[in-house]
């Protein structure tokens, strides 16, 4: 199974993530944690990016984060399924679109060059408002601003996907048990 959890930037997939695997773990599932950037390369080239200390065009930059991605289906996510291991990734191709359209790319052409990515069995959309995002941000990325959030949050809310919707804005215990109740009816 391939989860894949996706939110802007403080609406705790971090969080989320880890408190999935423990429960996980707990009903003995072996399962694998990643995150895009991944922390090949191409990934680490991105987090420079995302820091401020590397600048790039938008669409460029959705360029590194698709071929971050191939890369980290190929050497991660397809291994470790074929393990028969729970994939859990903390974002997917939907940050792509959404953060990059936010940037001013267009839509259409980011869902094209993320045509070869393997669609999740569950995308978990953890909507959280941006002025709380904010508070709970402490990277200072270049994403991390209330506005740009605000874009980047309409976007995630049009994305034509199947996406299970939780309110982020709530305690960690209500978000995971909220996840649980999602993923405890697919495994």
């Amino acid at each position: 199974m391939f989860i894949v959890l996706e939110g802007i930037d403080g609406c705790g997939k971090s969080t989320q993530a880890k408190l999935l695997v423990e429960w996980l773990e707990r009903n003995e599932k072996k399962v694998f944690l990643t995150a895009e950037p991944t922390k090949n390369e191409i990934g680490l080239f991105i987090r420079d990016i995302l820091s401020g200390n590397e600048k790039v065009d938008p669409k460029t930059l959705a360029l590194l984060f698709t071929a971050d991605r191939y890369e980290h289906i190929v050497n991660e996510i397809e291994p470790a399924l074929s393990r028969n291991e729970i994939v859990i990734s903390e974002r997917y191709y939907h940050s792509t679109i959404t953060y990059q359209e936010a940037q001013g790319v267009d839509r259409k052409w980011l869902l094209e060059i993320n045509k070869f990515a393997r669609k999740p069995d569950i995308t978990i959309f953890l909507d959280v408002k941006p002025e709380i995002s904010v508070k709970r941000t402490t990277t200072n990325e270049i994403f991390e601003r209330k506005e740009f959030l605000e874009k980047v949050r309409d976007n995630y809310l049009k994305l034509d996907e199947n996406m299970k919707k939780i309110d982020a804005n709530r305690s960690k215990d209500e978000i995971v048990n909220d996840i649980k109740n999602i993923v405890s009816g697919l495994i």
